[in-house]
């Protein structure tokens, strides 16, 4: 019979894997940014969701996005808007100079859609994001690749650097443009960033690998 310290060091040892993206079997979990589900190499979903962070005008709030799981659970709660910190959903606000709504680079015209997520438990114990690459390096597995994406620059919010899906979905019945926490395309900028390999103005790529 395990002891009571015995039980509370392995609910520690699981909580500070967990912490670090590391699932308690020894494997990983990461975000599948614009997707409601898992890819099947091994890896399982834990929960699908809404994208979802601070809005994109608010100076103050939190930096990064979250992934938000469809069946949310409440403790004590007042159902009135007041002051502290805020979570909206996420919206894609792609498009270019055709006005096509990013369709070139994910497929199909997702401008103002609501962004879903899931997360992700792969059986390695090591994922990494990696911008600007589709493929991951040797010895690598690939979880998914897509493009980097993040809030806009002159938007006083600020975001994080995330990997969205080439094939993304959308959450249905979110296509009015209600803005929120969006989603844009990433470009270098040459200068202190090296050209080449680099090229002003492209936009970038990023893969999520596993080992």
């Amino acid at each position: 019979m395990k002891t009571m310290e015995t039980k509370i060091s392995m609910m520690e040892s699981k909580v500070s894997l967990m912490q670090n993206n590391q699932a308690p079997n020894g494997g990983s979990t990461y975000v599948r940014w614009g997707k409601q589900t898992c890819p099947g190499n091994g890896t399982s979903t834990m929960y699908s969701g809404y994208a979802a962070g601070s809005y994109y005008t608010h100076s103050g709030g939190a930096a990064n996005y979250l992934c938000l799981p469809g069946d949310p659970q409440w403790a004590y709660y007042e159902d009135s808007v007041g002051s502290g910190g805020k979570v909206y959903g996420g919206e894609y606000e792609l498009g270019d100079s055709h006005g096509n709504g990013g369709s070139h680079y994910l497929g199909s015209n997702v401008r103002d859609e609501d962004a879903p997520c899931a997360v992700c438990q792969s059986p390695r114990s090591s994922v990494l994001m990696i911008p600007s690459r589709l493929n991951c390096y040797p010895g690598w597995t690939k979880e998914y690749s897509g493009y980097l994406m993040s809030g806009h620059y002159q938007h006083a919010s600020a975001t994080e650097f995330v990997c969205v899906d080439s094939h993304v979905d959308v959450v249905p019945g979110g296509h009015p443009d209600q803005e929120g926490r969006l989603f844009y395309l990433v470009e270098g900028i040459c200068g202190s960033l090296k050209c080449p390999p680099y090229v002003n103005g492209r936009e970038l790529t990023c893969v999520v690998c596993s080992k």
